[in-house]
Parts: structure tokens; C-alpha cells; sequence
């Protein structure tokens, strides 16, 4: 099932804006975990800005970090090829600080058909 962040807000931030922005995959399954993770910018038309593909092995995780340029706003989708992963979204600045106030834990991701 996908996943979505919904819409970031990428403008503002301390100790600045994010230039790419931190998945992490935790598989809690006994077998690998693949899938691929979007990021689209959001002011005006959807539009893909990257994409890459992951592959968790069984019980362990990994990070996918991908560029988002400077988009005022953007969205990350999370597809796995199945059910039992785990997943964080976090946007970093180009000096890879982690901006708490673009966090989006497990909990708070949005399944979307």
C-alpha cells in the first residue's frame, strides 16, 4: 500500500530551507522489502522532481535521500512492493541538518490507493 507525506511546506525553516530530503526504511518482515520513493514539487502543477528505488533486507533498514532543489513546496510518496516496513521523512539542508518541523513519522503518513 503507498504512502504519502502530504504537502511540505519548504519555506522559512531554521537553520534554513531543505535541498533534499531523508527516507528511512525499516523492514520488519523475513524477507527484502523493495519499492520506490517520489518526491514531487507542489506549488502549481504536480510535477516528479526524483525518484529512486530501495531494497531493505529481512529485519533490517536502510535510507533512501533524495534532491528536492529549492522547491517552496513538495511531497514524498512511499510505494513497497508489500506490506511490513516502517518509514520517516525528514527534509535536510544542503549541509544535511535534519529539519525537525519537516518530520513526518510512520504514524502520521497518509495511505493512498
Amino acid at each position: 500500500m503507498p504512502f504519502t507525506t502530504g504537502p511540505i511546506e519548504n519555506f522559512g525553516n531554521q537553520p534554513a530551507n531543505a535541498t533534499n530530503v531523508r527516507v528511512k526504511i525499516l523492514n520488519r518482515t523475513g524477507g527484502p522489502l523493495t519499492g520506490v520513493v517520489r518526491v514531487f514539487r507542489l506549488n502549481g502543477t504536480r510535477q516528479l522532481i526524483n525518484s529512486a528505488n530501495f531494497t531493505a533486507s529481512a529485519n533490517a533498514s536502510t535510507f533512501v535521500t533524495l534532491n528536492i532543489g529549492a522547491s517552496p513546496q513538495y511531497e514524498v510518496e512511499i510505494v513497497p512492493n508489500q506490506n511490513g516496513g516502517l518509514y520517516s521523512v525528514y527534509g535536510r539542508t544542503a549541509s544535511s541538518v535534519l529539519i525537525t518541523a519537516q518530520r513526518v513519522l510512520h504514524s502520521e503518513l497518509v495511505q493512498i490507493l
